[in-house]
């Protein structure tokens, strides 16, 4: 199923949400990706119609906007999975077929088959009590899914949950939704989780959509200074160009324009080299890397490599290095 969006607008004291367009494909994983407090589950609460707003929503290129939620025939998964603990996991999850009267016979074979894909074989009479977080977590994605949803919204379903065990469930909810092929809307403030599992990101902030794209688009080509600061640690040098080109030290950079310019880049995109261009400040070990904290002619400088890389060994780091960049970016004022 295809999603658009077009021309919503809430407005309540202190805050507005104004998003002139946003289409999510056939099939696509789309994730809302913002700080909290920026229209993120607002957004998701305007196309389940849970909440009502100008502008339109549309389904396929049909306008569902004034439809209750109940016809929208869409799957969501709440932050709270909000169970009902006074069922078990096959009554949870079979909730919605027992709604639509379908006969016992089915409703035992559709349950049967979401459990198994959602690898809870086993634990049909458990109760939700019984279950850890991430069980409840796939016992809500179940229910969700076995209403065979055209569209499935997800808000922070994962945010309950302990690093290790969000880190496993985000690539099964990936998994189940290639699987299955549906329509996706997720909602997370994390932005690992963000590049891990999304066809495209949509970033918010202030009620408006600051930039969408793939992963990898965003991380490396972000619009503005928030984006490139929002997805990650990266490096934003205030230069002043000269004849297309802004220096630091020995390190240069082609520009279109004179004056002032903001220099971005990635920490993965600088090279150490031997050489004294560079003050190392500080350092860190990671798993099979190397963070570097630098500094050039009073300017901080983030540089990680993997510790082949790199021209010294880890155990005696120099006071000084060479560094090169290699993709960088001008960023729009």
């Amino acid at each position: 199923m295809r999603l658009r969006l077009e021309g919503i607008r809430l407005r309540r004291e202190g805050f507005e949400l104004n998003i002139p367009e946003l289409e999510v494909g056939e099939g696509e994983f789309m994730t809302l990706l913002g700080p909290s407090g920026c229209g993120k589950t607002t957004t998701l609460r305007i196309i389940a119609g849970f909440e009502r707003a100008e502008g339109r929503v549309f389904f396929d290129g049909e306008d569902v906007t004034k439809r209750p939620p109940y016809e929208r025939n869409i799957g969501i998964v709440f932050q709270d999975y909000a169970l009902f603990p006074h069922m078990t996991v096959f009554d949870n999850v079979a909730f919605g077929l027992r709604l639509r009267k379908l006969s016992k016979a089915e409703i035992e074979r559709e349950v049967r088959e979401v459990l198994s894909l959602v690898g809870l074989e086993g634990l049909e009479n458990r109760y939700p009590e019984q279950l850890s977080g991430g069980q409840q977590q796939r016992v809500a994605l179940a229910r969700a899914l076995i209403i065979r949803p055209r569209l499935l919204l997800l808000d922070e379903p994962l945010s309950n949950l302990d690093a290790k065990i969000r880190e496993r469930l985000r690539g099964e909810v990936k998994r189940v939704q290639r699987e299955l092929g549906v329509t996706t809307v997720y909602v997370t403030h994390d932005q690992e989780e963000a590049m891990a599992i999304s066809d495209r990101i949509a970033v918010m902030k202030d009620g408006r959509i600051i930039q969408v794209g793939r992963p990898l688009e965003l991380y490396y080509r972000p619009k503005d200074e928030f984006v490139a600061r929002f997805l990650g640690t990266g490096n934003i040098l205030l230069l002043e160009a000269k004849n297309g080109r802004a220096c630091l030290g020995s390190l240069c950079f082609d520009t279109e324009g004179e004056g002032k310019v903001r220099v971005f880049f990635r920490p993965e995109s600088v090279f150490i080299m031997q050489g004294e261009e560079a003050d190392v400040v500080d350092y860190e070990l990671l798993p099979g890397r190397m963070r570097l904290f630098l500094e050039v002619e009073g300017q901080r400088i983030v540089a990680e490599r993997f510790i082949p890389e790199l021209p010294f060994s880890p155990e005696r780091v120099p006071k000084k290095v060479g560094v090169r960049v290699g993709d960088y970016l001008i960023l729009s004022p």
